[in-house]
């Protein structure tokens, strides 16, 4: 569909409710690579999850009717782009280029430094986001209800992991180096319910669960090749039949699901945005 820019409008989305987020996240993520669909409850957690700033996200509206979005966290001086689209009938039109400009304008008038994002390697979007000013940071894996091998025949001995303290958690995996990606900080990963955080016998490897050792799979790192080989034996074991987990860079961890056949079904490039 055509249109005229002269039409265009732009707005935050803190005076829109709840239900018309829902209806317009749907809405404008139909076709896409895989089911974005949410309820209204899952679209609240979401919101929650993500820590959105309702206030500083953007809606795009053409004749009152919203056709596109940019949902803008903050943490501290980073924010990051927590879904952004263009309702499929009024794509190809330059949108999408002026709303991440309008969105990162924004960001810079609340004085971020930094704006992440992380988009599938196969989406054109890449290179809107390539020319509004982000540049590629790394690759992340995605792993989808990837089938699980019998990694406890092929890698020998199932070791010894253990529950910890959430802040013990964090301050080895601080001291590992782990570089996480913004839905594996620990702000974000703080605010799902009844967390269950393991670590390795050495305190060189480490797993978050939500809810219990049957639930997803949050965070897993490891500070070598030694402890990724202690610790993803027991916690695939414990996740079920497939593993489930987002946002895994390439380092010791992903290189151990490699070698034993587990590759992700999808991956990411992680963009940043820096702001003047």
């Amino acid at each position: 569909m055509e249109i005229d820019m002269r039409d265009v409008h732009f707005q935050t989305f803190e005076h829109i409710n709840l239900e018309k987020i829902t209806e317009v996240w749907n809405r404008c993520w139909r076709g896409y690579y895989y089911d974005m669909s949410y309820s209204h409850e899952l679209m609240k957690v979401w919101l929650d999850l993500s820590h959105v700033s309702l206030s500083h996200s953007i809606a795009v509206l053409i004749n009152h009717q919203v056709v596109g979005f940019a949902l803008l966290s903050i943490d501290g001086s980073d924010g990051w782009i927590a879904g952004a689209c263009i309702d499929p009938n009024y794509r190809r039109n330059g949108l999408f280029s002026v709303l991440m400009r309008s969105q990162l304008n924004l960001a810079g008038s609340i004085h971020l430094k930094r704006v992440y994002l992380e988009v599938l390697e196969q989406n054109p979007a890449r290179l809107v986001y390539q020319a509004v000013g982000f540049t590629c940071v790394r690759q992340l894996n995605v792993y989808r209800n990837q089938p699980q091998i019998d990694l406890e025949r092929r890698a020998g001995k199932v070791h010894s992991v253990g529950i910890i303290p959430l802040e013990q958690y964090f301050n080895c995996r601080s001291l590992a180096c782990f570089n996480p990606a913004w839905q594996r900080r620990e702000g974000y990963l703080r605010r799902h319910n009844n967390i269950l955080a393991f670590i390795s016998s050495t305190g060189t490897a480490g797993a978050l669960f939500a809810r219990d050792l049957r639930g997803p799979l949050l965070d897993i790192w490891s500070a070598d090749s030694a402890g990724a080989e202690e610790v993803l034996p027991t916690i695939l074991q414990w996740s079920g039949e497939s593993l489930s987990l987002i946002n895994q860079p390439n380092d010791f961890i992903s290189n151990y699901l490699k070698d034993y056949g587990i590759n992700p079904s999808l991956k990411q490039i992680e963009m940043c945005a820096e702001l003047s």
